[in-house]
């Protein structure tokens, strides 16, 4: 989680890991162990080494230990399912209530119709097939949680829902999120419950991130590219953050049209404001796109970091930048296949 910057599912409350992160110990390439900072909430005696190494996917030194932020664990637990006719008015509803700022929601997450049809298929599940925002809300006192609930309720249905299902305890709850949790499983086995084969597939995950106020206009045009290429197209969002996963089934005979349409959909995201990765890192795959989000001028200075601090290039080489600028970087910052966008 460190490494990638990556996130989860209770962002919207507690904040990424990186806002939870308060200190760590790193082994440089040089073989020394240095803390980033000072283990206190606030510090200001210079650079901010722990936004340097959170993130960096092991380039620029090995994290081995880290002091987090804790907080106390809530008592109780409720949360619901509400349907929508459209992804954007799920979104509308999402950013209202982001912006009434309910103490007791933890989780706000967005599955598409196509999703909740999959997971119907492998599970067994009887949800209606529509967008769908999966809520949770904790807490220490019930009537808070309600009120909570019922303010979010309220939005929704101004926003157009056409239903909802609320879970009063945790029990019932997991239950409810059994779908957004089996997601990756579901797109794994669904091409193969319905071909009669029962075969398993891999998995591609997608993991763009743009404005919330985007959000809806991203997933449609994901939705129809993929949809047009005969590709199911289980969409899984954190959506209060803009950011969300296209889980697609694909054979090895379809990895090079899957690489094509992760162009044109990454390129849209990042048409919109967006970036590439939300959370889930660089690595190999996704460093061609670094030039159309960031310019050369920025992946210049991330190089320059990378060269003074890990001169022999030691430290998991070849990940998100590379040592030498590439033909992109030295082209432009446009694609042709992009430059439509």
């Amino acid at each position: 989680m460190c490494a990638t910057g990556g996130s989860g599912l209770s962002t919207l409350k507690y904040g990424t890991s990186k806002e939870n992160v308060r200190s760590m110990l790193v082994v440089t390439p040089q073989g020394e162990l240095i803390r980033t900072r000072a283990k206190t909430r606030k510090s200001s005696t210079g650079y901010e080494l722990n936004a340097l190494y959170l993130g960096a996917e092991g380039t620029l030194g090995l994290i081995v230990e880290i002091t987090v932020r804790i907080v106390p664990l809530p008592k109780l637990r409720c949360g619901a399912v509400v349907r929508f006719p459209s992804v954007g008015q799920a979104a509308q509803t999402t950013s209202d209530v982001v912006a009434m700022n309910l103490s007791t929601l933890l989780r706000c997450e967005l599955m598409n119709d196509e999703g909740i049809k999959v997971t119907n298929t492998v599970f067994k599940t009887t949800l209606p097939c529509a967008p769908t925002l999966f809520l949770e809300f904790v807490g220490n006192r019930k009537e808070e949680m309600l009120s909570d609930w019922d303010s979010f309720r309220a939005r929704a249905v101004a926003n157009g829902a056409e239903s909802h299902t609320f879970a009063e305890d945790g029990a019932q709850l997991d239950a409810l999120w059994d779908a957004r949790r089996g997601c990756y499983l579901g797109a794994m086995r669904y091409r193969g419950l319905e071909s009669g084969t029962n075969s398993k597939e891999k998995v591609y995950v997608g993991d763009v991130c743009v404005p919330a106020s985007k959000l809806s206009e991203c997933i449609a045009i994901t939705e129809r590219e993929f949809k047009k290429a005969r590709f199911p197209c289980v969409i899984c969002a954190h959506i209060a953050d803009g950011n969300f996963h296209c889980l697609i089934p694909f054979q090895e005979s379809e990895r090079a049209a899957l690489l094509a349409l992760e162009d044109k959909v990454i390129g849209h995201a990042i048409a919109l404001g967006g970036s590439a990765s939300g959370e889930h890192g660089v690595g190999i795959g996704k460093q061609k796109y670094l030039i159309l989000e960031h310019g050369g001028a920025h992946i210049d200075v991330q190089r320059r970091i990378k060269r003074a601090l890990d001169p022999l290039n030691i430290m998991n080489p070849g990940k998100i930048i590379s040592w030498d600028p590439s033909d992109a970087e030295r082209i432009g910052p446009q694609r042709p296949e992009l430059a439509r966008l």
